[in-house]
């Protein structure tokens, strides 16, 4: 593989990568909403099941947080290594 077949593919990299943070971000997006709607038609109970399936919704925004640093982050480290490459 030579430099330049490198570079296409940490492009492509990249591009796979901010295609992954839109479709999280969405993801996210409507996480917040169905929590939202679940906490609406669920308030007052005491399921454990309810209880433990909030708590599991509950988590996800942080979790979509960090993954989204992740990607941010892979893709700052594949552009530095491309302008190191020149």
């Amino acid at each position: 593989m030579n430099i330049d077949e490198v570079k296409r593919t940490i492009r492509r990299g990249s591009e796979a990568a901010a295609q992954a943070k839109s479709t999280l971000e969405q993801a996210g997006l409507e996480t917040a909403s169905s929590l939202r709607l679940v906490q609406l038609t669920v308030h007052d109970s005491q399921n454990d099941d309810v209880e433990h399936a909030l708590k599991i919704l509950g988590t996800m925004d942080g979790e979509i947080t960090r993954a989204l640093r992740r990607i941010d982050a892979a893709v700052e480290h594949a552009d530095a290594y491309l302008n190191a490459l020149g």
